[in-house]
């Protein structure tokens, strides 16, 4: 099991961020579109999850499952314990978790293009309807806060809450439902 330590940086100039990237040498690891899918047991009120669930798959064919713990969160980062797995069915684990008792509760679509650099992870993340934000990931709050110091970054609005929060309270939009064809 592992952890992931990240904030999100809002605001953000794409082509700006992605040439600073570049210029520190950071390696470009794909660009795709996701699909996500959230499962929880059935009843369970907003913002009361346990843990999360999630079902993703990408435009080059790849299906991961993933459980999430709850987040903490401290200073300006969020950290929280993470299960992945690769999966080769999709469908058929839906039907499982629905056999179990969970509901499918949301789906969203975005564009994510991701880097790494050094012992960072960088996600621009493009939802449908919204400006791009990016996502930092390090092994600790002091390596966050050096990542966005190097990409120049100390000024924007940082969120270390999760997206469905950043969507719904900041956007207005329906994180529950995010399509790029409604």
């Amino acid at each position: 099991m592992s952890f992931e330590i990240e904030t999100k940086v809002l605001n953000i100039d794409e082509a700006k961020v992605v040439k600073l990237l570049h210029s520190q040498g950071a390696k470009l690891l794909r660009k795709t579109k996701l699909i996500v899918d959230w499962y929880r047991p059935i009843g369970t009120a907003e913002g009361e999850d346990p843990w999360f669930l999630r079902i993703r798959s990408d435009s080059d064919g790849r299906y991961e499952v993933t459980w999430k713990a709850r987040s903490n969160i401290s200073g300006g980062v969020r950290r929280h314990k993470e299960i992945n797995f690769s999966i080769n069915h999709p469908n058929e684990l839906a039907d499982l978790f629905e056999e179990l008792g969970l509901e499918k509760y949301a789906h969203q679509e975005k564009i994510r293009t991701s880097y790494t650099l050094n012992d960072w992870s960088f996600d621009i993340d493009q939802y449908p309807n919204m400006p791009a934000f990016l996502e930092i990931e390090g092994p600790s709050e002091d390596s966050v806060r050096k990542a966005i110091e190097i990409l120049h970054l100390d000024n924007n609005d940082k969120w270390p809450k999760g997206e469905r929060i950043l969507i719904q309270e900041i956007y207005k939009l329906d994180w529950y439902d995010m399509r790029f064809d409604k």
